[in-house]
């Protein structure tokens, strides 16, 4: 079993693009005092089946991005699997051998409104020949929430350069986590919670649709001071997951302004690679200030 610190390393270490490349600060638009920010969803359901979900396709359905890698050459609109809910969902391939964002999976910095909160849900499946990695095992998975300049990838989150939130895979399990940036950090390479329900850690299951919803509130801040009262909450499948409380992400105005697609293999080095060409479908992905917008968050979905 490697240390928490090489995980953590190989999680973030290489993987990730430069800071100027990976994060670019995005313009959004502040909400009024006491308005709900608005929402987005996206079912995969407008574009046409068997090619690829382009930056320019996500942006028709009301996701819109300055950048995206591998959406073009990664992603396809798939009906030839059951899909979460309608005719179909989105694949994204993480290649054997490969990893990191140029060469595995897919993201996008997907804009939001500027808010305090935010709850992100999406639907996963994993294909039944997933491989978490070779020797090691590690990678980001789906969407995830970030603000400002979204501090990742072995960065010093200060507070004037944002902070990021997502979920990945870890272990030869494929313990289910997320991982986050904060002014705080315990690692250089970003703190992580592990997902438990019933005393017990969540593993990825794989052939299966599962729900996963992240909280991300950000801390106030009195006089240029960070207050310590940040927070993220997850739940798994409709019922609380873990959360993490007194976090500092910031001291200037950042809000929540990013819906952080961000999925790769890896992990710094190909020990982090996939045995074998191994997929991941999305569906019913949201994204709202508003709780009572997230059924999935109490499982009261129709």
């Amino acid at each position: 079993m490697k240390s928490r610190k090489a995980l953590l390393i190989g999680v973030a270490a290489a993987g990730l693009l430069a800071p100027a490349v990976l994060v670019p600060q995005l313009a959004g638009a502040s909400t009024d005092s006491g308005k709900a920010a608005a929402a987005k969803s996206n079912g995969f359901e407008a574009p046409a089946a068997g090619g690829p979900y382009t930056l320019d396709k996500w942006a028709q359905d009301g996701w819109k991005a300055p950048w995206s890698l591998g959406m073009d050459n990664r992603t396809v609109i798939d009906d030839t699997e059951p899909a979460h809910s309608g005719d179909k969902s989105l694949r994204v391939l993480y290649p054997k051998g490969k990893i990191g964002p140029e060469d595995s999976g897919a993201q996008a910095p997907f804009e939001l409104e500027n808010a305090q909160e935010y709850y992100l849900s999406m639907w996963i499946k994993f294909d039944e020949d997933f491989s978490w990695g070779t020797t090691l095992y590690s990678g980001k998975l789906g969407v995830g929430l970030a603000g400002g300049g979204a501090c990742s990838g072995g960065m010093d989150c200060d507070g004037t350069n944002g902070f990021s939130s997502r979920f990945i895979w870890h272990r030869e399990n494929g313990e289910a986590a997320l991982y986050y940036y904060h002014m705080d950090k315990k690692d250089t390479y970003g703190d992580y919670i592990t997902l438990t329900q019933d005393g017990s850690t969540v593993e990825w299951p794989k052939g299966e649709w599962v729900n996963v919803v992240q909280r991300v509130k950000v801390n106030t801040v009195t006089n240029g001071e960070a207050n310590k009262d940040g927070e993220i909450e997850l739940f798994y499948n409709g019922k609380p997951a873990g959360e993490v409380n007194g976090l500092r992400f910031v001291t200037n105005d950042d809000k929540v302004d990013k819906a952080y697609f961000n999925s790769f293999a890896g992990g710094a080095t190909t020990e982090f690679a996939p045995k074998n060409d191994s997929y991941i479908w999305y569906d019913d992905i949201k994204v709202s200030t508003d709780p009572s917008e997230i059924c999935e968050v109490d499982n009261s979905c129709g």
